[in-house]
C-alpha cells in the first residue's frame, strides 16, 4: 500500500501561499509546459509529409482535455498561411478594383472622343492589361511562392526563411538552430503526478506510432523526471536494504559477542516492518526524506535491543539465575533507555515545525519507528532471550557471559582512565574545534535543486539538460498578477515597465513575456488607449493570449526564461523581482511556477534549521530537568549535542558538504543521537556511584561495561548511515557522509571528551562539600 511522492507535494505544503497561488495559476493557464524536442535538418522536419503528422497531432491533442495548448512551428505556419490566404483575397480585389477604375477611366475618355462601342471596350481591355503589367512584381511573387498551403514547399520556405536565409524572426522561438524545432504542450493545470505523466506518455505513443521520417523525436517535461526519481527511489530501497543488513550482520557477529548475537537485528527488523505497514496503512508516502529513514531506523532502532541485551549479558554473569538476571537487567535499563528514547522522540517531533512536508513525515515516522523498535525490545526479545535460556545451565551461560566481555571491556577500561588522566587537553581541542564549526556554519551552501540532487545519469534528466543547452534557456520564472482588471493601460504600462526594468537589471534574464508585449508589440512599442487595446486582443489569437491572460481578465502572467543559474541563485532572483515590482494600487503579483515552488523550499530549510535546533535542546532540556531535577546531569547531557552540531559542520564544511533537505535536519538526528548515547552513559555512572564507587572509578566502570553496548550500537548506526553513501541519489550520499560522521562524533564525544569534565566536577563538589564541612 506504500505509494511514492516525489513531486513538490513532497516540498511544499499545499496549504502555504505559493502552493495555492500556484494552483490558481495553473487553473487558468494550465500546468508545466512539455517540450517536444525536434532533431534533423530543417528540411525533414518541415517536410510536407512530417507537417501532415504534425497536423494529426495537433488535431488530436487539442480535443483532448488534459491538454490546454499546442504551440509549435506549426502554429506559425497556419497563421502564416491565414494570413497569405486573406492578404492573397485583398491582392486580388485590389488588382480587380483597379483594373475595373481604369477600364472605366478609358471607356470615358473614349466616349468622350465620340469613338464607338467597339472601340471604347478595346480602350478598357487595353487600361485593364496595363494596370495588370502594373501589379506584375507582386504577381510573380506570388507566383513564385505559389499557393498558401502546408503541401507547398516553397511556401513553407517562405515562412521559414528570411531574405538572408536565415532562420525568420517568427519561427525563432521555436526554431533555436538549423538541426533542431521546438513544440511546447501545455497540459491541464493541477493534475497529479500520475495524471502528468500519463500526459506524456500519450504524445511519446503519438510519434511512435506516427514516425517522422528523417527525424528524431524527444519529449522532455517534468513528469518525467518526477517518474524517474520515483523508479529509482524504489531501486535504491532495495539496494540500501540489503547493503545495510550485510553491514549489520558483520559487525554485530565481530563486535557483539552473545548468545544469540543477530536477534537485535531480528527485531530491528520487524520494528522496521511495522513502522513501513503503518506508513502504507495511513498514506504516508515514500519520498527521498523517508526512503533515508529505513535505513536510520536500523541504525537508531537497533541500541535498544543491543542495550538490554548487552545488560542482560551482564547480569548473568553474576544472577543465580536466568530469571533474576532478566529481571534485573529490565529494572536496571527500562528507565534508562525509556528516558533516552523520550529525548529522541522529542527530537524527532521537533521536526513536525518544519514548512516541508517530506520532512514532517521523516520526523513522524522515524519518532514512530524508535517507539516500536523500543516495544520490540522490551518484550519480543527479552520474552525470546529467556525462552532460549531458561534450560541452559546457568554456569555455562555465566562462563560464556564473561569469555564474551573480558576483551573489550578491558580495551575500554584502559581507555576511560586514559580520557580521565587528559581531560584538560582533550577539552581545549574539543572548544576549539566547536568554535571553528560555529563560525563556518554560516558560510554552509545550500541546494535544494532536485536535478543536482537525484542521480545525474538519469535519462530524463540527461534529455532535459541536452533541451536546455540547445534552447539556450535554463528555465522560466514565472509571476502571477491579479487586479480587477489587468488589461487597462495603467496596469499594462505598469506591467510593461516592470518587465524592461527587469531585462535590464538582471543580466541572467535572456527576455520577458507578458500581456503588456503583447500589446505593445502589436501597437508600435506602446500602450495605447482601452478602445485600441481592446481591439488588439480581440485579434490576437487565443493560443497566444491562453497563457497570458485569464478568460475574465482579473490574472495575467508574467515569464522570464533565464539562464540557468542554481536554485539559490533563483530564489535571490525572486525576491528581487518582488522587491522591484511595485505594482499599482489594487494590483498584486505573486511567483509561482516549478522554480518559485522549488525557490520557496530554501527559507523553509534554512531559515528553520536553527529554530529547529534550539526548539529540540529546549524540548529535550525540559524533559531532561523533569527526570533529573540537578542541573549537573542536564548541562553535561547537553553540552555534548551542541559541540557535536558544531563539528558536524565544521566537517561538512571541509569536505563540501551543502545543506540539503536532509543535511539542513542533521541538528534534529545529532540531538536525538548524541543525547540518547549521554544519557545511557549518565545513568549507568550514577548507578555505578549509587554502589559506592567513587567518580573515577565509577566512570571507569560505566564506560568498559556500556561502552561495549554504545560502541556496538555506533558501529551498527555507522552501518546503517554508511550504507547511503552507495546510494545514486546525491541528497541521500551526502546525507549518509554527514550522518556517519556526525554519529562518530557522538561516540567520540561520549567516550573521551565528556567522561573527564563529569568526573572533574563531581570531584570539585566533593572537594567543595568537603572544605564546607
Amino acid at each position: 500500500m506504500l505509494e511514492t511522492e516525489t513531486g513538490f507535494a513532497a516540498l511544499v505544503s499545499p496549504d502555504s501561499k505559493i502552493a495555492r497561488d500556484n494552483a490558481r495559476y495553473q487553473e487558468q493557464f494550465g500546468g508545466e509546459p512539455i517540450t517536444v524536442l525536434l532533431s534533423g535538418p530543417l528540411d525533414n522536419i518541415f517536410s510536407t509529409q512530417n507537417l501532415a503528422i504534425l497536423s494529426d497531432f495537433e488535431q488530436e491533442f487539442s480535443g483532448d482535455e488534459c491538454y490546454r495548448a499546442i504551440n509549435g512551428p506549426l502554429t506559425i505556419l497556419q497563421l502564416a498561411q491565414q494570413e497569405a490566404e486573406q492578404a492573397m483575397r485583398a491582392f486580388e480585389e485590389q488588382l480587380a478594383l483597379a483594373q475595373e477604375q481604369a477600364a472605366a477611366q478609358a471607356r470615358a475618355a473614349a466616349a468622350a472622343m465620340g469613338l464607338g462601342e467597339a472601340e471604347q471596350e478595346m480602350a478598357a481591355q487595353q487600361a485593364r492589361a496595363e494596370v495588370l503589367q502594373k501589379f506584375q512584381p507582386q504577381i510573380e511573387q506570388l507566383q513564385l511562392i505559389g499557393q498558401p498551403s502546408l503541401d507547398n514547399p516553397a511556401f513553407i520556405a517562405s515562412v521559414l526563411y528570411d531574405a538572408e536565409g536565415a532562420v525568420s524572426p517568427a519561427m525563432q522561438s521555436f526554431v533555436p538552430d538549423i538541426a533542431h524545432a521546438l513544440i511546447s504542450v501545455t497540459p491541464r493545470g493541477n493534475m497529479s503526478d500520475q495524471e502528468s505523466l500519463q500526459a506524456v506518455i500519450d504524445i511519446e505513443n503519438f510519434f511512435s506510432s506516427h514516425p517522422l521520417d528523417g527525424v528524431k523525436v524527444t519529449v522532455a517535461s517534468a513528469a518525467k523526471l518526477v517518474d524517474a526519481i520515483s523508479n529509482s527511489i524504489g531501486n535504491n530501497i532495495k539496494v540500501l536494504l540489503a547493503l545495510s543488513v550485510a553491514v549489520m550482520v558483520l559487525i554485530l557477529v565481530f563486535t557483539f559477542r552473545v548468545r544469540w548475537r543477530l536477534l537485535s537485528l531480528l527485531m530491528v527488523g520487524l520494528s522496521a516492518l511495522w513502522t513501513f505497514g503503518l506508513m502504507g496503512y495511513l498514506g504516508v508516502p515514500v519520498t527521498m526524506a523517508t526512503m533515508a529513514a529505513l535505513t536510520i531506523l536500523l541504525g537508531l532502532g537497533i541500541d535498544f535491543s543491543i542495550q538490554s541485551h548487552n545488560r542482560y549479558q551482564e547480569e548473568v554473569a553474576r544472577s543465580k539465575t536466568v530469571g533474576e538476571a532478566m529481571v534485573t537487567s529490565i529494572s536496571n535499563m527500562f528507565p534508562t533507555i525509556g528516558i533516552a528514547l523520550l529525548a529522541t522522540i522529542i527530537g524527532f517531533i521537533t521536526l513536525y515545525i518544519s514548512e516541508v512536508p517530506m520532512i514532517r513525515q521523516f520526523g513522524m515516522m522515524l519518532a514512530t519507528g524508535i517507539v516500536i523498535s523500543y516495544i520490540v525490545a522490551l518484550f519480543l526479545l527479552h520474552s525470546i532471550v529467556y525462552l532460549g535460556d531458561k534450560k541452559i545451565e546457568i554456569k555455562k551461560l555465566k562462563e560464556e557471559a564473561s569469555k564474551a566481555s573480558g576483551r573489550i571491556e578491558r580495551i575500554l577500561l584502559r581507555l576511560g582512565k586514559l580520557v580521565i588522566n587528559h581531560t584538560l587537553w582533550i577539552f581545549i581541542v574539543a572548544v576549539a574545534f566547536a568554535v571553528g564549526g560555529g563560525i563556518v556554519d554560516h558560510w554552509l551552501p545550500t541546494n535544494t535543486d532536485y536535478e543536482d540532487l537525484m542521480p545525474q545519469s538519469t535519462p530524463a534528466l540527461v534529455e532535459l539538460r541536452e533541451m536546455r543547452q540547445i534552447v539556450g534557456i535554463g528555465g522560466t520564472v514565472r509571476l502571477m498578477v491579479e487586479a480587477d482588471d489587468v488589461t487597462t493601460p495603467a496596469v499594462l504600462i505598469w506591467l510593461k515597465d516592470y518587465g524592461d526594468n527587469a531585462l535590464s537589471a538582471h543580466p541572467e534574464i535572456i527576455s520577458a513575456s507578458s500581456l503588456a508585449t503583447v500589446v505593445s508589440a502589436a501597437a508600435g512599442g506602446v500602450i495605447p488607449a482601452q478602445p485600441q487595446i481592446d481591439a488588439i486582443l480581440e485579434s490576437t489569437p487565443r493560443s497566444y493570449l491562453a497563457p497570458l491572460l485569464s478568460s475574465d481578465r482579473s490574472i495575467a502572467g508574467i515569464s522570464f526564461n533565464i539562464e540557468y543559474i542554481p536554485m539559490g541563485e533563483t530564489h535571490d532572483l525572486l525576491v528581487l523581482l518582488q522587491e522591484e515590482a511595485s505594482p499599482p494600487s489594487g494590483v498584486s503579483i505573486s511567483p509561482v511556477g516549478s522554480l518559485a515552488l522549488g525557490a520557496s523550499t530554501m527559507d523553509a530549510l534554512v531559515g528553520a534549521r536553527m529554530t529547529m535546533n534550539l526548539i529540540c535542546l529546549g524540548a529535550i532540556l525540559l524533559v531532561l530537568l523533569v527526570v533529573y531535577r540537578r542541573l549537573g546531569s542536564i548541562i553535561f547531557t547537553i553540552i555534548p549535542v551542541g559541540a557535536v552540531i558544531a563539528w558536524s559542520s565544521l566537517d561538512m564544511y571541509l569536505i563540501g558538504i551543502p545543506l540539503n533537505p536532509l543535511t539542513a535536519i542533521m541538528g534534529v538526528l545529532i540531538i536525538g543521537i548524541c543525547t540518547e548515547f549521554m544519557v545511557l552513559l549518565m545513568g549507568r555512572y550514577e548507578e555505578e556511584k549509587r554502589r559506592g564507587a567513587p567518580p573515577q572509578e565509577a566512570m571507569v566502570t560505566a564506560i568498559s561495561k556500556i561502552g561495549r553496548a554504545i560502541v556496538t550500537t555506533a558501529l551498527t548506526t555507522l552501518g546503517g548511515f554508511g550504507v547511503l553513501i552507495a546510494s545514486s541519489f546525491v541528497m541521500i550520499r551526502d546525507f549518509g557522509i554527514a550522518t556517519v560522521i556526525s554519529v562518530f562524533l557522538s561516540l567520540l564525544i561520549t567516550i573521551t571528551v565528556m567522561p573527564g569534565l563529569i568526573v572533574w566536577y563531581d570531584e570539585w563538589r566533593q572537594r567543595r562539600r568537603a572544605g564546607k564541612a
